[in-house]
């Protein structure tokens, strides 16, 4: 992989987690102040934000590893990283579902955050050339 291409990579990924964790605390003060819970959906969320967050930066440098890597050995490795990050994912969505200090609604949508995010910014980038080519 290229520099420039190795730095965009990396650009898009530091992009990618600053409007996760500005969408994370306008959705925690939104949970804390309209929620009966807020204090127990807000640690939920925390927690999932945090995992969600990590989950992403392993799926990145797996990623980044793998496009070194000779394509049989890349595969095994990729698909090792992919179960490891399942199981990880459930055993996040254990402790929230067995802390009673954590609403597990919270941790989902903290998990879920990032995926919103790349779907937000795939979509608006899309707009965005739709707009340029008229």
């Amino acid at each position: 992989m290229t520099m420039q291409k190795t730095n965009r990579f990396d650009l898009n990924f530091n992009q990618i987690v600053k409007w996760t964790i500005i969408a994370g605390v306008i959705l925690g003060v939104a949970m804390l102040l309209l929620s009966n819970d807020g204090s127990r959906m807000l640690l939920g969320l925390v927690f999932g934000l945090v995992f969600s967050i990590l989950n992403f930066r392993l799926l990145h440098l797996t990623i980044k590893k793998s496009l070194e890597m000779h394509p049989a050995r890349a595969q095994s490795y990729v698909t090792s990283r992919y179960f490891l990050r399942y199981f990880l994912a459930g055993a996040v969505l254990y402790v929230a579902i067995s802390n009673e200090a954590m609403h597990v609604l919270g941790t989902i949508t903290g998990l879920l955050m990032i995926k919103f995010v790349i779907l937000a910014s795939n979509v608006i980038s899309g707009i965005k050339k739709t707009q340029d080519t008229k």
